[in-house]
């Protein structure tokens, strides 16, 4: 019996030993996820060209801050979004899963989501000026050639107005006589 009661108190003991060691371990969930830190990414030249190939179909480019110049351990600007890495190029390399990206002008970063900072800076298969181009000249240029056409040739006097699209009625086509008259 005094066996029983020695263990039992030997074993309280020890409990109570344990849980105190665990007060003083606690850690504050937050500090934990930004206190983490992701090995460097190492990228091979078939990741870079993966990801390049990947990301230049991606209609993601931003306009980054006036005089930003992309370095690496830089914080991405708060006025740019990161994005997530697209679903075929993870399916390919899983090992960029954790990571996002940023496409600007005439690069592509790849971020570190947690912390937001720039770990790799690639350049981009096709290149941008950066310039938005007004909508109407893009749609004249670059619109009609994704859409097999031919590029429209400027104009002599733009003060002309575009002809509109189909037959109007107010330009003889040779199908006037198939026309119901009422």
């Amino acid at each position: 019996m005094k066996t029983k009661i020695w263990c039992g108190a030997v074993a309280l003991m020890l409990l109570s030993t344990a849980a105190s060691a665990q007060d003083k371990a606690t850690v504050n969930p937050n500090e934990l996820t930004v206190e983490a830190k992701r090995p460097p990414l190492q990228l091979s030249d078939k990741q870079k060209i993966m990801i390049q190939d990947a990301l230049a179909t991606e209609n993601t480019e931003q306009k980054p801050p006036d005089k930003f110049e992309a370095k690496i351990g830089d914080t991405l600007p708060p006025i740019m979004t990161l994005d997530v890495m697209p679903e075929r190029l993870v399916a390919r390399e899983p090992s960029l899963e954790p990571y996002g990206y940023a496409k600007i002008a005439k690069e592509v970063l790849v971020i570190d989501p947690m912390k937001k900072t720039i770990i790799a800076i690639l350049p981009r298969q096709s290149p941008t000026s950066g310039k938005d181009l007004p909508s109407v000249d893009w749609a004249a240029t670059r619109g009609r050639e994704l859409t097999g056409q031919a590029p429209e040739t400027p104009r002599a006097n733009n003060n002309e107005a575009p002809e509109p699209a189909g037959d109007s009625g107010d330009k003889a086509n040779g199908n006037e006589k198939n026309a119901n008259v009422k």
